[in-house]
């Protein structure tokens, strides 16, 4: 949203993290009176208040018989039509595809992080790093056997040496240019030194550890300083100590910086 400077043309409603106060999901969602001046009709009041189980119970409203609730999984990012309080989507990588569509349509200077000459080497890259590094991290925790945790983690090794070697001769994931690539990869390299190396015990060490993958960093935040608020790292590491309770059973939340404060360390 502020790479693509969409913050006035599309509300965002801010999740709390709360298992315990959340009805599934671990969800909840802001007080209803923080979000007056975002929306302008009803339905949208319903959306903001409760917490995420309660937004798909109202979405899925017409397919849902009377008192029964929503049984799927209630997940974010989640992608609402507030005129008609539907879900568009819940999926990561289509609201990215959508958002960038919007953003060129509605704005001719906008980055395209998504241009059309490039999907498919885009769509290939993605894959490829999601293969090693952002899922591998999440196999890496999730893993019930030894064997599961060596594959992952080897993934997640190679895949820190590859980046860290593509680095050394590219500015940015695919050539000179930001691209959702890079920004997907942003959440994960936020995530992975307070995280993914602690809760989920992936491998590799510090990102600062790798240093085309920290200079990398520095030169995306320094190219595009809205970056530096795009993501609480407090919040956003944190969530993995207080809800992954079967990983981490006192639910301790470790000391986490903000972005700004890991980047000066980098």
């Amino acid at each position: 949203m502020a790479i693509l400077e969409l913050e006035k043309d599309i509300p965002v409603t801010m999740l709390i993290d709360d298992a315990e106060k959340a009805s599934k999901g671990g969800w909840v969602l802001p007080d209803p009176t923080s979000m007056k001046g975002k929306f302008n009709n009803n339905i949208a009041d319903e959306l903001v208040s409760g917490d995420l189980a309660g937004v798909y119970n109202y979405c899925y409203r017409d397919i849902l018989e009377e008192g029964e609730r929503y049984k799927g999984r209630c997940t974010a990012p989640l992608l609402v039509d507030v005129e008609s309080g539907k879900i568009v989507t819940n999926e990561s990588n289509e609201i990215m595809i959508l958002l960038n569509d919007y953003a060129r349509r509605l704005k001719k200077d906008t980055i395209d992080l998504r241009p059309i000459t490039m999907e498919e080497e885009l769509d290939k890259a993605t894959k490829h790093w999601f293969d090693l590094c952002w899922n591998g991290a999440y196999r890496c925790g999730f893993a019930t056997s030894q064997l599961a945790y060596d594959e992952a983690a080897q993934d997640v090794l190679k895949g820190l040496k590859e980046m860290n070697e593509h680095l050394s001769t590219n500015k940015y994931l695919l050539g000179d240019t930001i691209t959702e690539v890079d920004l997907k990869n942003f959440a994960w390299v936020t995530r992975h030194d307070y995280a993914y190396t602690v809760i989920f015990k992936s491998p590799g060490g510090r990102i600062s550890q790798y240093p085309n993958i920290a200079k990398y960093v520095k030169r995306m935040v320094a190219d595009h300083p809205s970056l530096l608020d795009s993501v609480d790292m407090p919040d956003a590491c944190g969530s993995y100590y207080r809800q992954l309770f079967m990983l981490n059973f006192g639910r301790l939340v470790p000391y986490i910086p903000t972005v700004r404060e890991w980047v000066d360390q980098l």
